[in-house]
């Protein structure tokens, strides 16, 4: 028995139980790392990027219960791989890990959340190593960032976090100077690479070079956070 509810359905071809897929990147040992990535860095390398409502939180456990299920009402599809037939409307299942030792995640019944994850036969797979979010904290910025992207063009450039004029590739663990211009970067300060999240666009201008669309927003909401900040 694979504990999945039969009244909530997989996506077509989709098994859980002993024929499930391996989660590559969820560690077999307890303790779930992640490296902090940006939802652009999301758009361009996850296998989808939705729009969905969280309808029901008590589907049950699949693959000797490693993985605990949600239904979802999907509303809105911003990325999937070609040929793929997920659509608006539909009602599917969503699972992530159900420890948070191996990176599982939870979401709140009837939210409606920005989802990045992967599909793994044709199942989605969110963990806490990807992008959730509540939709009802989305600017109009990252709502422009979701329609611009995936696009080649613009996912060739990559944002990074840096100390001075040192930067790390997190993600594959290289080292290089903020003078190149295949990156747009941050500090490797909270505040900072929120904001910059929130309210900067990483695009790649007509000479080939990558760089914020904004720098106005971003400074605006650092100085009214910090403004906060000082008052509480």
């Amino acid at each position: 028995s694979s504990g999945i509810n039969a009244e909530w359905p997989l996506r077509p071809g989709s098994q859980i139980g002993d024929t499930a897929p391996q989660f590559g990147r969820i560690p077999r040992q307890p303790g779930c790392f992640c490296l902090r990535s940006s939802l652009h860095n999301h758009m361009c390398r996850d296998d989808f990027v939705i729009k969905a409502k969280i309808l029901d939180d008590s589907m049950g456990r699949g693959h000797r219960r490693a993985l605990h299920g949600y239904q979802i009402l999907v509303k809105e599809i911003f990325h999937l791989p070609d040929g793929d037939n997920l659509k608006a409307g539909d009602r599917v299942a969503l699972y992530t890990p159900a420890n948070e030792d191996f990176c599982g995640t939870s979401f709140v019944r009837r939210n409606t959340y920005l989802l990045s994850g992967r599909i793994v036969d044709t199942i989605l797979v969110v963990t806490s190593c990807d992008y959730s979010r509540k939709w009802s904290t989305i600017t109009t910025s990252i709502q422009r960032t979701l329609n611009a992207l995936p696009n080649k063009r613009h996912c060739s450039c990559k944002v990074f976090g840096c100390n001075g004029e040192v930067c790390g590739g997190v993600e594959s663990g290289e080292a290089f100077s903020v003078f190149e211009t295949s990156r747009c970067f941050t500090k490797r300060d909270t505040l900072q690479e929120r904001c910059y999240e929130d309210y900067g666009e990483c695009r790649m201008s007509n000479r080939g070079t990558c760089s914020w669309r904004s720098q106005r927003k971003p400074k605006v909401c650092m100085n009214v956070a910090r403004r906060r900040m000082r008052n509480t």
